[in-house]
């Protein structure tokens, strides 16, 4: 019973967020040349899902991260928390890489696309990875692509196989690779079938920046070991250790 209370709960209260932050996102995302003010009230959307949940949030920034470059972000994947986590501690503007029945979610999804995130068709690689190099080519001077490599949520917390689209992607546009580690996600929403949360908090993690100057297709699996390797070595299924 309690479980169906939060989720009820969150369900609720991510319903009245979009409600109040879908017209101003889509508006931002018009009239804006950039795409940042959108991005800004994105932020605020999901800092309020966040709130009402009792999600905080542990940032260990980097400061190899220049915020005046692009990058290609890449994170392991452990609940929907993850996005709020990192458009909130990053410090970084980027548009998602997002599979495109989101954009069919009443005001979710279309305010995703009015603030100019990148929706592919995964069942049709080829399109996809001309999608996100069309949006690669127009991004602002600053601002990323962010991809979660795994494709899908952990049910456990622990790091599938990556997929390697984002990793073509970066080497395709000469765009270094910024790993990113979540811990505590999953514990926060254990079950991806469910909205019932758990308060508590989400660490992130921020790696150091992998080039992709001068790397080709030949060189994508080391990429994509290296990738993950930077990013499950941070990784702490214990988080957050009880004292």
């Amino acid at each position: 019973m309690i479980g169906k209370l939060k989720a009820a709960w969150m369900v609720v209260w991510w319903a009245l967020d979009s409600m109040v932050f879908f017209a101003p996102i889509s508006i931002a995302g018009l009239v804006g040349p950039s795409g940042r003010l959108a991005f800004r009230l994105c932020q605020g959307w999901t800092w309020w899902a966040t709130v009402v949940c009792g999600v905080r949030l542990e940032i260990m920034k980097n400061p190899a991260v220049d915020p005046t470059r692009s990058y290609v972000i890449m994170s392991n994947h452990q609940s929907l928390f993850d996005i709020p986590a990192l458009m909130l501690g990053l410090g970084l503007q980027f548009r998602w890489i997002i599979k495109k029945s989101f954009v069919y979610v009443p005001l979710f999804g279309w305010a995703l696309w009015f603030a100019r995130h990148v929706f592919i068709d995964r069942s049709n690689p080829k399109r996809s990875l001309r999608a996100m190099d069309a949006a690669a080519r127009r991004l602002p001077k600053g601002v990323s692509i962010a991809v979660f490599p795994e494709g899908t949520r952990s049910d456990d917390g622990v790091i599938r196989e990556f997929k390697s689209g984002g990793f073509l992607l970066a080497v395709r546009n000469g765009l270094p690779i910024l790993p990113v580690t979540v811990n505590g996600s999953w514990r926060v929403l254990p079950d991806k079938r469910s909205m019932a949360f758990r308060p508590g908090p989400i660490q992130l993690i921020v790696g150091e920046p992998i080039e992709t100057a001068g790397a080709d297709r030949k060189q994508l699996d080391a990429l994509v070991e290296r990738t993950r390797a930077a990013i499950a070595s941070r990784l702490d299924p214990e988080y957050p250790r009880k004292i």
